[in-house]
């Protein structure tokens, strides 16, 4: 019986973890999208929605911006330990980007 009652949990257990591992990662709350700057470097989402708000959080001790390579598409400047928002173009495409400051940053959103 112990036997029996051992292998129901194991089995369980195991089919909770093989759900998790193939479940994609929940959306942010409230649509929110975050790109992260964190060792000099930026963490930024697969996609985003036109016209989607984000928003920007820096983990380094300097500051950074989020300079779109095409000038006046998009320029947000984030300073140590900070957060800014700032709205991504309501046109889908590639948008390469990087930081003023530190030119060897760079990313591309993709707007989709």
């Amino acid at each position: 019986m112990l036997v029996c009652a051992l292998i129901l949990a194991l089995t369980g257990c195991a089919g909770g973890g093989s759900d998790t591992e193939e479940t994609p990662a929940p959306e942010p709350a409230d649509g929110v999208v975050v790109i992260t700057i964190s060792d000099f470097a930026y963490e930024v989402p697969e996609t985003v929605e036109p016209g989607a708000e984000i928003t920007v959080h820096n983990e380094d001790d300097v500051g950074h911006t989020v300079t779109s390579d095409e000038e006046g598409v998009f320029d947000v400047t984030v300073g140590p330990g900070e957060e800014a928002t700032f709205t991504v173009p309501s046109e889908a495409g590639d948008y390469p980007f990087h930081c003023t400051p530190h030119p060897s940053m760079t990313a591309t959103l993709v707007v989709g």
